[in-house]
């Protein structure tokens, strides 16, 4: 009898235990207060040209003239920029997309932000009020030619408040001067593949900062894994030829087009958090687990919004995977 009694309260405790995780708990979260999000980068084919002849480090010697006429067959391969909008998935440059935060729960795309007010300051004065593109809402184009060494930021009139980017100095870019496809072994040393080379020059100062973006075959590579943001910190002033800076294995008869853009450290902390609470945690589909704050201000409340504004030179360039295995391999 008392073992029938054990038995039986012991099959109730497993049926409550049972019960309980399968207990569905709904969070009622209050609905979000939209913020104003921002993704705008105002860009043009300014490189940086050095006074005189580059010395790679007493390696070797690029004559001036030949920098020259390769930069400026760079910017004819791409020039201009937007030469490949029409045919790519996703096309930032030149224009300013502005939406608003979600619900924490909601799967639908952020709102678009029609109707703003978008100005374009230049050293404290109005220089441009963009004009929304009425085949896609919420997207601000420039028309405004940037100069190198000026001081540029947004006023935005929109959701009812008032915002402004933090200036920001417009500097020239080293051009893109080759785009390339190399055979090459992987990290572990056990296979082979196509990887990118790109053939560039650093500014000599420290301080400097890069984005490249990446298009295979027209489409933007979108995978947070392979944002590629650099500093100067260890290559200042080089010369840096076949240069990875994509990190992934190319297919063969791929097209890669580069952008490479100069921008700030503000810059690269936001992309960098972006990097980090995307590709590093859990999917990129993900919400993020803490606010991603850029340069864009609330002026009417005193609070941050969201996003970011980036002012800088740019140089493209293509390289092209070539559709067959070399027969000498890659040397393992």
């Amino acid at each position: 009898m008392l073992h029938t009694l054990k038995y039986t309260f012991l099959l109730a405790f497993i049926a409550v235990i049972v019960s309980s995780c399968q207990e569905v708990i709904e969070l009622d979260l209050p609905p979000n207060e939209p913020e104003l999000v921002i993704e705008g980068y105002l860009t043009d084919l300014d490189f940086f040209i050095p006074d005189q002849d580059l010395n790679c480090s007493g390696i070797i010697t690029i004559p001036k003239s030949e920098i020259e006429f390769a930069a400026s067959l760079a910017a004819a391969a791409q020039f201009p920029i937007d030469s490949i909008e029409s045919v790519a998935d996703y096309f930032p440059f030149n224009k300013v997309k502005l939406s608003t935060t979600s619900d924490y729960f909601s799967n639908a795309p952020a709102p678009a932000v029609s109707g703003a007010v978008v100005k374009l300051i230049k050293n404290n004065e109005l220089v441009e009020t963009l004009i929304e593109d009425q085949s896609i809402p919420g997207t601000y184009r420039f028309t405004h030619d940037p100069e190198v060494g000026a001081s540029y930021h947004l006023e935005i009139d929109a959701l009812g408040n008032f915002y402004e980017t933090e200036p920001q100095v417009y500097n020239a870019v080293p051009p893109l001067l080759g785009v390339n496809a190399i055979y090459n072994s992987n990290f572990l040393q056990d296979s082979c593949a196509y990887y990118l080379g790109i053939d560039t020059y650093e500014k000599p100062g420290v301080g400097d900062h890069y984005r490249w973006m990446f298009y295979i075959n027209n489409k933007y590579v979108s995978n947070p894994f392979f944002i590629s943001i650099f500093d100067d910190a260890q290559i200042d002033g080089l010369c840096l030829f076949d240069f990875d800076v994509y990190g992934n294995e190319l297919d063969l008869g791929d097209t890669i087009v580069v952008f490479q853009m100069r921008t700030n450290e503000g810059y690269s902390s936001f992309i960098n958090s972006l990097r980090n609470q995307t590709a590093f945690v859990g999917s990129p589909f993900d919400t993020p687990p803490a606010p991603i704050r850029g340069n864009l201000n609330n002026v009417t409340t005193g609070e941050k919004a969201f996003g970011y504004f980036v002012a800088g030179g740019i140089s493209a360039n293509v390289g092209f995977v070539p559709n067959e295995i070399p027969e000498e391999g890659c040397g393992i």
